[in-house]
């Protein structure tokens, strides 16, 4: 990692804290992704499978569609080592709102 991509990973995404404040020299990065299923799709592939008795078979002559989808793109967060292992963080509480990565001003 280069130095301009470590200075924008310069401060915790949970704690806001600079990394290593804790006498720990390392950090995480952390890439989260929620997904929501598709249930008109999983009720398609369902059906072909009590069709023809076989969710092995249905898998092999279905579409092949999604069955689930992301909600928002990727997110990259960076976690002091202190949250990344000895907190408990909510990976919820890592993205923001709207789904997009804030950028680190520092």
């Amino acid at each position: 990692m280069k130095e301009n991509e470590l200075r924008a990973r310069a401060l915790c995404g949970y704690c806001g804290q600079p990394q290593g404040h804790a006498g720990i020299p390392l950090f995480w990065v952390v890439k989260i992704q929620r997904f929501g299923l598709r249930l008109d799709a999983i009720k398609r592939q369902d059906g072909l499978a009590q069709f023809i008795g076989s969710s092995a078979i249905a898998g092999a002559m279905g579409e092949n569609e999604d069955l689930a989808t992301p909600m928002f793109k990727e997110v990259d967060v960076t976690l002091c080592d202190e949250c990344a292992t000895g907190k408990g963080v909510p990976i919820a509480a890592l993205v923001p709102v709207d789904g997009e990565p804030e950028e680190v001003t520092r």
